[in-house]
């Protein structure tokens, strides 16, 4: 459905996270916002599955899936986070051959959005993937993800294509660590996770979306 005159169109679809993973949308300039109907944590592309004991994950009522673009392990919930792809084709100027430039854009598009809620700002260092980073996603730093002060607000990850490109991006509207880092493998790893300090917004997810949708350029 869409809200306003412009070349974008926007999805609202409800599902697991396997069968949303599953789906190959066209390479068209579309929003795709996705519900989960239970948490789920999402690896990346190269990750390494030992990284998640599926029996803990199983135990807490998780889904484990893998995603096909890269980046570190990601938690969604049906209430408590966010869930957006962009996805536009090849010849669409907004698509940028240079890797560490191709989010720009969209973090940009995101800091407007969030504006009446959080000031924040889009990242246009190198990547960082830090100690952890490699294993969830918002222990690392990218270009074009959005913070607020040194704490991640918006993950952002791609799957590039001779056709076009899919990002994929979570917010939160609360971060809740316990429901999930005990299934991480690495003693370590669920502990520093257990105390990072995440960017969140509590604003109804339908009000985030619309103004995401709202702010992309036409």
């Amino acid at each position: 459905m869409t809200n306003r005159q412009s070349p974008w169109v926007r999805h609202d679809w409800q599902g697991s996270a396997f069968d949303f993973h599953a789906l190959n949308p066209a390479p068209t300039r579309a929003l795709w916002w996705c519900t989960v109907q239970a948490p789920a944590i999402i690896l990346g592309s190269t990750q390494q599955t030992g990284d998640v004991d599926a029996a803990a994950a199983a135990d807490l009522g998780l889904e484990v899936v893998r995603r096909r673009s890269g980046g570190g392990a990601v938690f969604v919930h049906p209430t408590e986070s966010v869930w957006i792809d962009i996805t536009i084709p090849r010849d669409d100027p907004l698509f940028v051959d240079d890797v560490s430039a191709s989010m720009l854009w969209l973090g940009d598009v995101f800091c407007e959005a969030l504006s009446p809620w959080v000031q924040a700002e889009t990242y246009r260092g190198e990547f960082t993937a830090g100690t952890y980073g490699r294993s969830v996603c918002f222990a690392s730093t990218s270009p074009g993800e959005v913070f607020v002060g040194e704490h991640k607000l918006v993950g952002i990850s791609q799957r590039r294509g001779r056709d076009g490109a899919r990002l994929q991006c979570v917010l939160y509207r609360s971060w809740s660590p316990e429901a999930w880092v005990s299934s991480l493998t690495a003693t370590d790893i669920r502990e520093q996770i257990s105390s990072l300090s995440v960017a969140t917004i509590s604003a109804d997810a339908a009000d985030i979306v619309s103004a995401v949708f709202d702010a992309l350029p036409a």
